[in-house]
């Protein structure tokens, strides 16, 4: 008998490992025994490998999806029990995790802002960002009001945006805008954003008290 030619491993995510190798062509093979090791060398000459499986003549095992690394080796035998030596080893390397995708976080949620009409462009407010979720955020921010700027309109990781707003040409009334996040993998993150414009208090002249008319009668002295 001769050793199994080759072992080929491949794995998925989402899917067990198979371990397949090449048909022995003898025409006194009876089949193939699998043997796993958790550690190198993997040899039965050397004692680390464990029998896992005693096969007909499949060339292929499902292994599973084992959560440490594992190593593998095939022989095959024939009817009188006589064994081949050991094929070359394979390594099941468990597959890492995908990193969990970056999650757009902002506080306040939304702005606001109040002005009185004529009076000029009230403070900006500074809106913080940062990611709490995995991978790294590289992010992008715009707006859709011509009274509404913003400055950064892009960073990696956490950062602050500061939020403006001109309303001089404004009439009085409250107007909505959206200033909107959005990263690569991560979901989009709208902001409300309000300006309310009141009209200014118009001043009246102060209005007299306790007044009172009197007549003045003019006498002509004959």
């Amino acid at each position: 008998m001769t050793t199994a030619c080759s072992l080929i491993l491949w794995s998925t995510v989402s899917h067990a490992a198979t371990l397949t190798w090449s048909a022995n062509t003898e025409s006194d093979l009876a089949g193939y025994r699998v043997y796993q090791c958790t550690q190198l060398p993997c040899s039965r000459a050397t004692g680390t490998a464990s029998l896992l499986a005693t096969l007909g003549r499949a060339t292929s095992l499902d292994i599973g999806t084992p959560t440490t690394v594992r190593h593998y080796v095939v022989t095959a035998y024939d009817f009188n029990n006589n064994e081949s030596s050991d094929s070359n080893v394979a390594t099941y390397t468990p597959p890492s995790s995908p990193p969990s995708p970056p999650v757009i976080s902002v506080n306040p949620t939304s702005l606001s802002f109040t002005v009185v009409q004529g009076s000029g462009n009230p403070s900006p407010q500074t809106l913080t960002i940062s990611n709490t979720g995995g991978g790294t955020l590289t992010w992008s921010s715009s707006d859709n009001a011509p009274w509404l700027t913003h400055t950064p309109q892009s960073g990696a990781g956490g950062g602050s945006i500061t939020v403006s707003v001109a309303p001089d040409s404004l009439a009085a009334g409250t107007y909505a805008a959206t200033l909107t996040l959005s990263a690569t993998g991560a979901s989009s993150v709208s902001v409300p954003v309000t300006v309310t414009v009141t009209a200014p208090t118009v001043a009246h002249p102060p209005r007299p008290l306790n007044l009172q008319l009197r007549s003045i009668e003019s006498r002509i002295a004959r």
